[in-house]
């Protein structure tokens, strides 16, 4: 059985490349000049959709492969093989401890240091909002409370927040860590 530590030094790897990901576009809009408030909000979006939920799911379903091809090779009897909850407890371990620290990494950082960051993205969000209404009164009502004192003082990033954001991640976590195991278990390569 894999040791709790490597399970814990394979989730820094994953929470590392999760938090290169993040400060290599917030560097990037940060040094490029170029780089609107729209299109910052669209790239971390598509990095957050298309990139780490992705590189989470590979990253689950090859620690939960590698344990079960360990068990296969050496096994004698069919109990020697992995069973579903050795595959979800390393499966759903590994992406839970990335997820916890990527995710309180970065929202430390947004009410910290980044706090124009988040300003940015708040402003990319109704940008985009605003872009795509078909109607003119939704867009009206953005652009007013755009300029009201309630947007100054948003803050995307807060506790109810970030436990909101955190569940919808803990049930991916859930869902990729039942399927990948229930496939692995029990199987001889």
């Amino acid at each position: 059985m894999i040791s709790f530590n490597k399970i814990f030094k394979n989730s820094l790897v994953l929470a590392g490349i999760t938090l290169a990901l993040f400060f290599a576009l917030y560097f990037y809009f940060a040094l490029n000049g170029t780089v609107s408030v729209k299109e910052y909000y669209t790239y971390s979006f598509f990095i957050c959709c298309f990139v780490v939920l992705p590189l989470y799911a590979i990253y689950c379903f090859l620690s939960i492969l590698i344990v079960a091809r360990s068990k296969a090779k050496n096994y004698k009897e069919i109990e020697d093989l992995m069973t579903f909850k050795q595959g979800f407890k390393i499966g759903f371990y590994t992406v839970f401890f990335a997820g916890v620290v990527s995710l309180l990494t970065i929202f430390v950082f947004f009410n910290t240091y980044g706090e124009w960051a988040q300003d940015s993205l708040k402003q990319g969000l109704l940008d985009t909002f605003t872009a795509n209404m078909s109607d003119p009164k939704t867009s009206k009502d953005i652009v007013a409370f755009r300029n009201s004192e309630a947007y100054k003082t948003l803050n995307l990033f807060t506790v109810k927040n970030f436990f909101g954001l955190f569940s919808i991640f803990l049930s991916f976590y859930i869902a990729i860590s039942a399927l990948f195991s229930q496939f692995l278990k029990k199987r001889v390569f």
